[in-house]
């Protein structure tokens, strides 16, 4: 067969594997772009055009009309549909809520979320209106805040209009016609018709106020609402722009997005309510003059007192609120950091470590907690006590000064206590302590808007024949500033156990004299550069000589210090570490073009992944896991280099993307893609290899972030510099390697590596396999599914007890409990003795004829002065103000300690549980939804929930009070209420089970957001370079959206409740009402006073403890998705094995030895390695290789225990490795990854986490790997900061430290996953002869890319569908030229040979 028949072939079985996918494709490119059409129609109905006055409230206006019929195809009304009725009562939602109650609703039932309270439309006014104000102030005085005033301050005008009318309606009900009542009851001869309209008057009132309030909440959750999303879409559109977040974590970017935005719609809603005080407290003032004598102001006085107090301790509370949320950020990205590396942290068994450094973090946030929760409980709890205090100061103050106190003088004013200002001091409480935590929040927010884009401005060339210029160009990128080098102190001091001795002490101050004020740090100097139109460029040198560096500066991703950018084309962008998202595979490619089966199918070929399509379970359409999980690192690299070639841009820029991969399949994407698909292209081409080299049109060469070699291969090769040294050296030691060269004549002509084999040989090996040899995660073999990530479980119905159980159990068990629940019950109920001991007080009169108040106005005979007991009422009355200051200051403390020990108790539970869990669930988690659980659900478990419980129980006792109260006054109501419950319980059943599936479909869909954010900001390179930002957004946008809808149907669906149950309550006062008309005469109006009072007071109470019930029910869904991990999670082990204890120096000689070993990833997932036998010998260095699925990483996690073996055993010096202890086991392998892990420190915290090598033997290591020039070179030496990942070292310095890291480690048994692949060819060399000459006596395994890697090793192990094909010395089996391993040879000779 030919060439081109052979080329032929190879294609028709490309095409094949992915032809059947093509019906399927159509069909969903024509919903995406339906999805996408609808989109922007509606981006452009619903754009933001400033400058259009009263124009822009014609929607809103809408909104007053009565009564407005629903909008013709609309399937769920929405709120912009709804007339002023419908609004205000909220009946909007009504069928919504039945359904829920009687199907149950899913997300997509939900009315759409208004156009005018989407992200895109929101985030321009908000922009606008930042750019205005950091125009007009600068960056240095510009405030967020200011802007965001600017943004809803007619919205909170308008709320504020309708919220001063509730407080008027409030105002009268309590201070007018309560009075008018009382006092009808004390005269005998007025008419029951005056009664009557007396009690009318009380009840219209009453229902006013409540549909009042509920209109004005509403106004404020959509404002909120509006706020949050613009505040979040703008921080995200910011990100999106930037090229590094400076001093910015991925931890505090989370917590932005998840606990900040909630602080700033927490402002919004709660914060105008602080008008209320003033206003109350004016009206209070006015009243007492009225019906009381001044010197009743005193209890006035009290109360305003009480107004610094709270401020207090709200600034107070805020405080504590941004410290703890510094330390909250720090133990986020500590957790971020964790799940990161998790695999590494289990095979070097650190998971000890790394939970004590998260439990300290946690034992200092624990402390801020305590003393926020204590300030908050306090202020919670004094809340309802000042007022009564207040009250009963007024009344002995006014009795003090000589003057008499009647029912209807005491109890409308008890009243206004208890309602009025108790509310009062509820809204200055809440939005105190809101706008002080916003203040950090946009403050936190702000930071991150005012860094700098850092995109340069790109010029075209002068000359046409140039695609990428630079002139004298000096770039520069961002340094460690001092904040985060003091962060970066702050982890190495977390990671340590509070450092004690003299070398930790020494260690300190040297890296706190790190700290500088450079913000910058050059990385490129004097760069002149050019590359042609059409023509490839290669660009090599030494590890962290600056390629990496030059292809950003070339992107415009780097910061220009001096000098030109200049560039003529789009561009195309692969990372060294390829960058992968969670999505299919396709998805993965298309990188949201539009589908071209001829483009798509010619980008898969091109880059050798049709075998691999082909081989999974869902073809193109698997799923493709967080950061590529279940893919090798040579497949996430092919990936990124179809969706680059996919792309179709002018200008392709590669860094280094066959290091992954080994020579054959390198050789293959070299001449098809490189040379092949992108012949006319211009390319940038990062390489180490130096056989692709002298294919190149160009070359440069690079050392220490300068140019200091430019021409072609052959005009090099004859100076006889720096580049032909490297490449005589290269090919010297390549001759006794075995190593391949490349010929020129080869070119895109290249055929099949396989070609000059028989055909049983291409049975084998056929163009599309990966006989690389990538090595895969422990996921390669994908898992018979085309779905990888498992759906989360979202619980259905009432919460279980057993969530309730364990909350109180991990709170101090129920005893505890029972003490908690006491305290409630004696501090509230010191508070409604002392209105009964009033009434009684009253009732009693002179002490001489009691019965005189009944049935005369005047007063004057039964002055309680004149009472022969009135010291004694007096000293009664008087010392309840102790009794409630200290039960309210006892219940606070005891609370506060149980709820903290029960979120402290919960946290630490969990993360012992999910660290202890094996790889399987982090690879098929996503990392958004963990961080979730400890970001936003131990938020709310650690400050909301205390203060629902607080204010929950707080409630029910002073309900279940008053509702004593009045039926001990008038057992008639005992009836009517009744039958009231039944109502009452039928609303809040139907509440209970929309408001608990709505908060499950908001925490839902607020995971994906945080997972999406987390991937962007580890892809911002990739995004700036295929000018993808807008589509990002888009979808950011989309997502947030979702959220948002869930959000704001969640805070509706509180107030369609709330309106009915205080409508509920206004009937109750109706009934009280009625009841003391009819039992005139017979009811002292004192009693009559105390029921009346009690009924208002119900009112306000009711509903908001129905809805804090509902609220706290809510809140427990997040200790419900904890517990469910509590209750689900699986420690990894096999527990039904006994632990035995290995002989003392284990292992001695290193010898493996495989017994029929069978693994599955799973109980129902398929068999991966099948009965799998063989030995090592001790000291030997066995080379593993494959293609990817054949099973070469399984061996490893089988090795490491990653996956418990469905059958055999793994001996190690003849002990049984199942049965002895994981940690035991782990410290005694080591293991060097592909892709390389550093953590957030200091250089010699990544080398010596534990502290237990001095300084030379860290400095002889960091020798043998060659960096420790590099190291000395870097400010800090071993104290130098390793940031994020080591983002601030190239791959290849990562790669050396994690040898070194194992070097230092001096294991009997050695992994490396081809740990020299990102490395420049001298550095491996001396590398290489560093491991032959310091694990001489090691058991070493290595998993190759590069056939070449495993020539010189002891034998070669050949794996296939996770059998042995083949296992003997390399020359054994070269010597058969029908072994496998001859012919995967052989074709990697192809090359050469043609």
């Amino acid at each position: 067969m030919g060439p081109n028949g052979n080329r032929a072939g190879e294609e028709t079985e490309g095409q094949d594997a992915i032809e059947h996918l093509q019906d399927h494709e159509s069909k969903n490119t024509e919903i995406v772009e339906k999805n996408l059409n609808l989109q922007s129609i509606d981006q452009h109905l619903f754009k933001h055009v400033s400058g259009r006055g009263l124009e822009r409230y014609k929607n809103a206006a809408k909104n007053l009309i009565p009564i407005r019929r629903k909008k013709k195809g609309e399937k769920v009304r929405s709120i912009d549909s709804a007339g002023l009725f419908s609004i205000i009562s909220y009946s909007w939602v009504s069928k919504l809520m039945y359904k829920a109650y009687s199907k149950g609703i899913s997300i997509n039932e939900l009315p759409d979320v208004s156009p005018y309270d989407t992200c895109t439309h929101n985030t321009e006014r908000l922009e606008l209106l930042w750019n205005q104000e950091l125009t007009k102030m600068g960056p240095e005085k510009v405030s967020l805040g200011r802007v965001a005033w600017r943004f809803c301050r007619t919205r909170i005008l308008f709320f504020s209009i309708v919220y001063t009318g509730s407080l008027i309606c409030g105002f009268a009900t309590s201070t007018l016609f309560m009075r008018k009542l009382i006092e009808y009851v004390q005269s005998e001869r007025r008419s029951y018709t005056e009664g009557l309209k007396w009690a009318f008057l009380l009840t219209a009132t009453e229902f006013s106020r409540a549909l009042l309030l509920h209109w004005a909440w509403g106004l404020s959750y959509r404002t909120a609402l509006r706020l949050r999303s613009a505040c979040c879409a703008l921080l995200f559109k910011k990100i999106i722009r930037l090229n590094y977040l400076g001093d910015k974590s991925i931890g505090q970017v989370i917590n932005m997005f998840s606990n900040d935005s909630q602080r700033i719609y927490d402002a919004i809603v709660f914060g105008p309510m602080i008008i209320a005080g003033p206003i109350t407290t004016v009206w209070g003032v006015c009243y007492i003059l009225w019906v009381f004598s001044p010197m009743a102001l005193l209890g006035m006085i009290t109360f305003l007192l009480f107004y610094p107090v709270q401020y207090a301790i709200s600034y107070y509370t805020g405080y504590l609120r941004s410290k703890s949320v510094n330390i909250s950020d720090f133990r986020v990205r500590l957790t971020n950091e964790i799940l990161e590396c998790i695999k590494l942290i289990k095979m070097y068994a650190w998971e000890k470590r790394f939970s004590q450094d998260l439990l300290d973090v946690r034992k200092k946030e624990q402390t801020l907690l305590l003393k926020t929760a204590c300030l908050q409980c306090l202020s919670i709890c004094t809340v309802p006590t000042i007022p009564v205090i207040s009250a009963i100061i007024s009344f002995l103050a006014h009795i003090a000064a000589g003057n008499n106190i009647t029912a209807a003088q005491a109890f409308p004013l008890s009243t206004f206590f208890g309602t009025q200002i108790r509310q009062a001091l509820m809204r200055l409480r809440d939005a105190s302590q809101t706008i002080v935590e916003s203040m950090v929040a946009f403050r936190r927010l702000k930071s991150v808007l005012l860094l700098e884009d850092g995109r340069i401005l790109i010029s075209k060339p002068i000359l046409k024949s140039q695609a990428v210029a630079i002139n004298h160009g000096t770039f520069a990128c961002n340094a460690f500033d001092a904040e985060r080098e003091r962060r970066s102190h702050v982890a190495e001091k977390e990671r340590q156990n509070d450092l004690k001795d003299s070398r930790d002490k020494s260690e300190n101050e040297k890296l706190s004299t790190l700290l500088h004020d450079a913000r910058y740090i050059d990385v490129l100097s004097d760069i002149t550069f050019e590359a042609t139109k059409g023509k490839l460029i290669g660009i090599c040198g030494h590890v962290g000589s600056g390629k990496s560096s030059l292809l950003l500066a070339a992107l415009g991703q780097l910061r220009i210090v001096e000098g030109q950018v200049m560039r003529d084309g789009s561009c195309a962008y692969v990372s060294q570490q390829a960058w992968i998202i969670n999505a299919t595979l396709q998805e993965n490619i298309l990188f949201g073009a539009q589908f071209d089966h001829s483009r798509y199918f010619k980008a898969i070929y091109a880059s050798n992944l049709s075998q691999d399509i082909a081989e999974m379970p869902g073809g193109d359409q698997t799923e493709i896991g967080e950061k590529g999980v279940n893919l090798s690192g040579g497949q996430k690299q092919r990936v990124a280099l179809a969706r680059a070639l996919y792309a179709d841009r002018d200008i392709y820029f590669l860094d280094d993307p066959l290091s992954a991969v080994d020579t054959r399949v390198g050789a293959h994407i070299f001449h098809k893609l490189i040379r092949g698909a992108l012949k006319g292209k211009t390319v940038l081409f990062v390489t180490h290899q130096v056989q692709y080299l002298n294919h190149c049109d160009d070359i440069y060469m690079m050392h220490d972030g300068r140019i200091i070699e430019h021409g072609t291969h052959d005009e090099l090769m004859k100076l006889g510099n720096e580049y032909a040294l490297m490449v005589t050296a290269i090919s010297a030691n390549d001759e006794t390697d075995f190593a391949m060269s490349m010929d020129e004549k080869i070119g895109p002509n290249l055929q099949s590596v396989d070609n000059s084999l028989p055909d049983k040989e291409n049975e084998v090996s056929s163009p599309g396999t990966d006989t690389n040899t990538d090595t895969a995660t422990e996921n390669d073999e994908i898992l018979g599914t085309p779905v990888l990530t498992i759906a989360e479980d979202l619980q259905k119905g009432t919460i279980k007890v057993d969530t309730y159980h364990s909350y109180i159990m991990a709170a101090g068990g129920y005893f505890f409990s029972c003490i908690v629940i006491l305290t409630f019950a004696i501090s509230v109920g010191s508070s409604a003795f002392s209105s009964w001991w009033l009434a009684l007080w009253i009732k009693a009169g002179n002490g001489l004829n009691t019965t005189a108040m009944h049935y005369n106005a005047t007063t004057e005979l039964n002055n309680i002065n004149d009472n022969p007991d009135f010291w004694y009422y007096q000293a009664v009355y008087s010392s309840t103000i102790g009794l409630m200051l200290f039960t309210s200051l006892l219940r606070s403390l005891v609370l506060t300690r149980a709820t903290l020990k029960a979120s402290t108790t919960i946290h630490n539970d969990l993360f012992q549980k999910i660290i202890q869990c094996p790889m399987r669930f982090f690879d098929t988690t996503p990392t958004g939804r963990i961080q979730h659980l400890f970001s936003r659900d131990m938020d709310e478990v650690d400050n909301k929930l205390p203060i629902s419980l607080t204010s929950l129980m707080q409630n029910l006792f002073v309900i279940f009070f008053a509702i004593l109260v009045i039926c001990l006054v008038l057992p008639w109501f005992i009836l009517p209420v009744c039958i009231l419950a039944i109502v009452y319980y039928f609303v809040s059943k139907v509440f209970r089970v929309a408001a608990r599936d709505l908060k499950r479909m908001e925490n839902k869909s607020r995971a994906p957001i945080i997972s999406y954010v987390t991937a962007t900001v580890q892809g911002l390179s990739t995004i700036h370079a295929f000018e993808k930002e807008t589509e990002f957004l888009t979808k950011f946008n989309c997502m947030f959206d979702e959220n948002s809808q869930c959000m704001f149907m969640c805070s509706i669906a509180m107030r369609w409740l709330a309106v009915r149950v205080d409508c509920l309550s206004a009937t109750v006062i109706a009934i009280t009402a009625f009841l003391v008309i009819t039992l005139q005469g017979e009811l002292p109006p004192a009693l009559a006073g105390l029921a009346l009072s009690y009924a208002a007071h119900i009112s306000g109470v009711f509903q908001y403890t129905i809805r804090l019930a509902s609220e706290t029910e809510v809140k427990f869904i997040s200790v419900e998705r904890i517990n469910h991990y509590l209750r689900t999670l699986v420690g990894e082990g096999n527990i039904s094995q006994r632990i035995l204890q290995p002989p003392s120096g284990w292992p001695v000689a290193a010898s493996i030895k495989f017994q029929n070993v069978s693994m599955a990833y799973g109980e129902e997932a398929p068999i991966i390695l099948k009965n799998v036998s063989f030995n090592v010998d001790a000291g030997e260095k066995i080379g593993i290789v494959g293609r990817t699925g054949s099973g070469k990483s399984s061996l490893t996690a089988a090795l490491f225990r990653l996956v418990e073996l469905t059958e055999g055993k793994i001996e190690i010096d003849n002990v049984n490795i199942s049965e002895i202890n994981l940690g035991q086991l782990r410290t005694k392998l080591s293991i060097i990854p592909q892709d390389p892990i550093l953590f957030n420190g200091s250089i010699r915290s990544n080398l010596d986490p534990f502290k237990r090598y001095t300084d030379s033997e860290i400095w002889l290591a960091l020798e043998k790997t060659k960096l420790k020039n590099r190291v000395q070179s870097i400010n800090g030496h071993l104290d130098a900061s390793v940031g994020y990942g080591g983002d601030n070292l190239s791959v290849g310095e990562r790669q050396l430290l994690c040898l070194s890291r194992a070097l230092l480690r001096e294991s009997k048994i050695l992994v490396m996953d081809e740990a020299t692949a990102a490395v420049d060819p001298e550095t491996e060399i001396a590398v290489q002869t560093t491991i032959q000459q310091e694990f001489s006596f090691c058991t070493i395994l290595i998993i190759a890319h590069r056939l070449q890697t495993v020539l010189l090793l002891d034998r070669v192990l050949v794996m296939n569908s996770g059998k042995i094909l083949e296992f003997d010395k390399p020359y054994n089996l070269l010597k058969d030229p029908n072994s496998e391993f001859s012919k995967m040879i052989a074709g990697a000779n192809t090359v050469e040979n043609k």
